[in-house]
Formats: C-alpha cells, sequence, structure tokens
C-alpha cells in the first residue's frame, strides 16, 4: 500500500495562501486606494475583519486567476460595504450597553400654544415663536416587555454575516475538486 497524500488540486490559490497574517492584510489594506473606508472609529477593523474573513473563507481558492485583481475586488468590497457595517456595530455595541431606565423611556411630545405672540409666525421654517402662553407635555414610558421586545428586534440582526457573505463572489464555488489544468506546448526542434 503506498503513502500518496492526497491534496486538493485547484487552479487558483487560497485565501491562506494570499495573506499568511492580520498583519499583512492590514499592511495591503492600508496601502492600497481603498484605505480610509473603514477603521475610522477603530483601528482594529481591519484585523477584526482579516480575522473574519479568514474563519470563513480560508481555504478557499479565490475566483480569480489574477491575484491583484482578486485584492482590488476584495478592498472594493470592503470600500461598499464596510462602512455601512462599522457603523452598525457601533450602533450595536450602543445599543447593548443601555441600562433597564434608559429602554423604558419613551418618547416625548410637546405642545406649545402662543396667543398674541410679538414675532409673525412663518409658515414657510421650522423656527420655532420665542414666546409662548402654554404648553402641553405628554411623556410616554414604555413597559418592561415592549422595552425588551423593542431592544431584541433591534439587536437580534446579525450584522456581520450579512457583510461577510458580500465576499462569496470573491471566491470559487463547487462541490468537488478541481481537476489539475494541462498545458501542452509543442516542442521545437
Amino acid at each position: 500500500m503506498s503513502n500518496i497524500e492526497m491534496t486538493p488540486q485547484y487552479s487558483t490559490v487560497l485565501f491562506n495562501d494570499i495573506w499568511e497574517s492580520a498583519a499583512d492584510f492590514k499592511t495591503e489594506f492600508v496601502a492600497s486606494p481603498f484605505t480610509g473606508s473603514i477603521s475610522a472609529t477603530n483601528p482594529d477593523n481591519v484585523t477584526l475583519l482579516y480575522y473574519l474573513l479568514y474563519g470563513k473563507y480560508g481555504n478557499n481558492p479565490i475566483a480569480n486567476q489574477d491575484i491583484e485583481q482578486f485584492k482590488m475586488k476584495l478592498f472594493g468590497i470592503i470600500f461598499s460595504y464596510g462602512p455601512a457595517w462599522e457603523k452598525r456595530l457601533d450602533i450595536q455595541a450602543k445599543l447593548r450597553g443601555l441600562s433597564d431606565s434608559d429602554i423604558l423611556i419613551g418618547s416625548k411630545a410637546i405642545y406649545n400654544q402662543a396667543a398674541n405672540p410679538s414675532t409673525t409666525p412663518s409658515t414657510s421654517s421650522l423656527d420655532e415663536l420665542t414666546y409662548i402662553n402654554g404648553q402641553n407635555v405628554t411623556s410616554y414610558k414604555r413597559s418592561k416587555m415592549e422595552a425588551y421586545g423593542q431592544l431584541w428586534e433591534l439587536i437580534s440582526t446579525d450584522v456581520t454575516t450579512a457583510f461577510i457573505d458580500k465576499f462569496k463572489v470573491c471566491f470559487k464555488v463547487f462541490v468537488r475538486h478541481e481537476q489539475p489544468l494541462l498545458y501542452i506546448t509543442e516542442e521545437e526542434d
């Protein structure tokens, strides 16, 4: 019996073959024309993104024969969708940090009434009158069930999976290993 090791053969390199570390990925991203599209709020987001991509696509062969084109496609997706992903991460962190008293606070409506104000009200602007005669205030308080229900809906969406799935177009999709490409050249005498 032979000790032949069978390894998958692809016609393109794997994600792991292009960047061996998060530092390599970050260096290339920062040097690319797409730098600044993410990590404005958190410089570690580029490193985080590398590990998320590595976890999902690390052993996947890239879709492009040209590695530089693959990098530009991947960085282009970061440029297009990365800023929204970062903002959603920031918002989710703030939502998770809300206290019980914060989520119980409802909206507030203030109704002012001015009889014979000294200034003429304008109908074309949103400026408020400087003089009022009376004021009505309506303050709402949520029940704990309603507050938790709204918070649940806001934080239940996984923004990272939707973002990482955008990168599927950068990788080959097939169910079995490819056959090696054979190139035949004619030899000259």
